[in-house]
């Protein structure tokens, strides 16, 4: 009775490092074991851990639960399309951004065409970003043409929009801008980047 004992105490508090050894040994008492008596002990014990396993796998169960039901009822990423042929300007917006939010995706497109791409997957998945960061003066598709693009579809025409551009390329472009396009001003220094990427994400991300 006493090897009962302790064993039904380790199986509740070491269980998970011992269960298997444990119902083995038990198993097996119970097989060779004679005493009627004892036979019944050993069927209580087992009886009681099988019960402990039940409990404890139906508790993770239900946590698993409560977590996918928290995962699916949460809010969609928030996520930023940077459209800019420069890689430098790209990596110091992803970094300005990481820096505000860390929970911001950033996705890089490297050109007009690649980010009317991105965007036409992204109206396939029902997951569009909360912003869409659109330099000028690109190759192929420039920034003006992109926008147009953009504003074609229904699904698309409501994601934010804001021009990050060059002073220079601002100036050349300025009589064909929209004048319901937002226009940033690439700043020379990091803090001025990171007070005009806080000024975007607090508008339209937040």
């Amino acid at each position: 009775m006493l090897y009962l004992r302790t064993v039904l105490f380790q199986s509740h508090y070491f269980f998970k490092k011992t269960d298997i050894m444990l119902l083995a040994r038990l198993r097996n008492r119970l097989q060779t074991d004679k005493e009627g008596e004892n036979q019944k002990s050993i069927k209580r014990t087992l009886d009681t851990i099988n019960a402990y396993k039940n409990q404890q796998a139906e508790s993770r169960a239900n946590s698993r639960g409560e977590l996918s039901k928290g995962k699916s009822s949460g809010s969609l990423p928030k996520i930023v399309l940077h459209i800019d042929d420069d890689p430098e300007d790209r990596e110091l917006v992803q970094e300005a951004i990481k820096l505000v939010d860390s929970s911001v995706i950033v996705h890089q497109a490297k050109s007009g065409k690649d980010g009317i791409e991105f965007l036409t997957k992204a109206k396939s998945s029902g997951v569009l970003p909360c912003l869409i960061i659109l330099d000028i003066n690109m190759p192929g598709i420039n920034g003006f043409e992109t926008y147009s693009e953009i504003k074609k579809s229904d699904e698309l025409k409501n994601i934010p929009v804001v021009v990050f551009t060059t002073a220079a390329v601002f100036k050349e472009h300025e009589a064909k801008k929209n004048k319901d396009l937002p226009v940033f001003i690439k700043p020379e220094t990091s803090r001025a980047l990171n007070a005009s990427i806080r000024a975007m994400l607090t508008y339209h991300c937040s």
